[in-house]
């Protein structure tokens, strides 16, 4: 019977992870929901400037228990001779605790708590390879040589979640 508590216990706060490509959304961000940006990367190089944000929406409050906000991450690099883009919906079932930060150049982390039928309240820890933006914007400039580049562009980020259950 101890045996069977303990690995019950164990599995409660076990940490489940998985990973996966995510594509840009064809979502509008509408400005009136925004809650908060959070620059993550703010770059500057051969006059093109490069930024990776993340925008955090509120979903407004509920009498029942629903997400707070979804969270995009945007990238957006911008030259006198184009401006390319995208933007990725990371998560559209925050409760409450969001934070963000820049691990490595390209790759970002956000975490935050979340309820989900399975397990309850968690603690998601989401970490974001973003590097083939980077790669496919310098394709993208270099395809369009001297002339304008503006655009999306249409690359997946790669995304790996990990959940645990959430303190109390």
């Amino acid at each position: 019977m101890k045996k069977i508590v303990m690995f019950l216990i164990a599995l409660s706060t076990a940490a489940i992870s998985h990973a996966a490509p995510l594509a840009p959304t064809e979502d509008k961000i509408t400005p009136d929901f925004v809650d908060q940006a959070i620059r993550l990367a703010d770059t500057q190089k051969d006059s093109v400037r490069r930024k990776v944000t993340v925008v955090v929406t509120d979903l407004g409050l509920s009498t029942d228990m629903s997400p707070r906000s979804t969270v995009y991450l945007t990238y957006n690099s911008n030259a006198e001779m184009g401006n390319l883009s995208a933007s990725f919906l990371v998560a559209n079932d925050v409760f409450h605790g969001l934070e963000a930060k820049r691990v490595a150049p390209g790759i970002f982390e956000i975490s935050y708590v979340t309820y989900r039928d399975e397990g309850g309240m968690l603690k998601v820890t989401k970490t974001i390879d973003a590097t083939e933006l980077y790669v496919q914007d310098h394709k993208m400039r270099n395809a369009c040589g001297n002339d304008f580049c503006d655009g999306q562009i249409n690359a997946s980020i790669d995304v790996k979640e990990t959940a645990k259950k959430a303190a109390r």
